[in-house]
């Protein structure tokens, strides 16, 4: 027989059943891993953002003093202010109605039943899903469950006021957390109403 007339013998390729299998596990375990990774980063997106939103909010009260902005047609005598909670998923923008100087009238204390109500100009901010205040310290390095930010005009004069201690403060921290995956941002607020995120 001649060399052109052997017979040709092809081999078929394709995927054999375990090839196919495989390859669909890695596609399967990458997009497991692409999304996990995704929802993370989203996360961690609205951790930065509420933590800048909070600055944007102490921000407000205070251009609200500086304004004179109006609560129930009349200019807040003790200014605005921000009141924020420990272990809450939120903090409410306020009027302080009691005029100063330091009494135990009310000054620097949120009345959530005269100072709070959304009609007149207050407002409560709600965090992001699984983001909450999960610390608030002050210079001497003491926690606090609660701590009333207010800017009383005209200059406006800031006061951080640790409720519970009935007693006021040169700075404070505070710290959000991200409780899936356990990070966090501090924003810092000074005597002088200089608020920040610092990390």
């Amino acid at each position: 027989m001649s060399k052109y007339l052997q017979p040709v013998h092809h081999k078929l390729s394709g995927f054999t059943l375990v090839e196919m299998v495989v390859s669909i596990s890695i596609i399967v375990m990458i997009t497991a891993l692409f999304i996990a990774n995704y929802h993370s980063t989203d996360r961690r997106t609205d951790l930065v953002m509420a933590a800048q939103n909070l600055v944007a909010d102490l921000h407000l009260a205070q251009n609200n003093t500086l304004g004179l902005v109006k609560y129930n047609d009349a200019v807040p005598e003790g200014g605005w202010g921000i009141s924020l909670n420990a272990s809450s998923s939120s903090y409410t923008l306020f009027a302080d109605l009691d005029q100063p100087p330091y009494s135990t009238s009310g000054y620097m204390q949120y009345d959530p039943s005269v100072e709070g109500n959304v009609r007149y100009g207050a407002r409560v901010t709600q965090l992001p899903s699984q983001i909450q205040i999960v610390e608030l310290k002050t210079a001497s390095g003491a926690l606090n469950q609660r701590v009333n930010v207010t800017f009383l005009p005209p200059d406006p004069q800031t006061n951080i006021y640790r409720v519970d201690a009935g007693a006021t403060s040169t700075s404070l921290e505070i710290k959000l957390k991200e409780t899936q995956n356990n990070t966090t941002k501090t924003v810092r607020v000074n005597f002088l109403g200089l608020a920040e995120v610092v990390d």
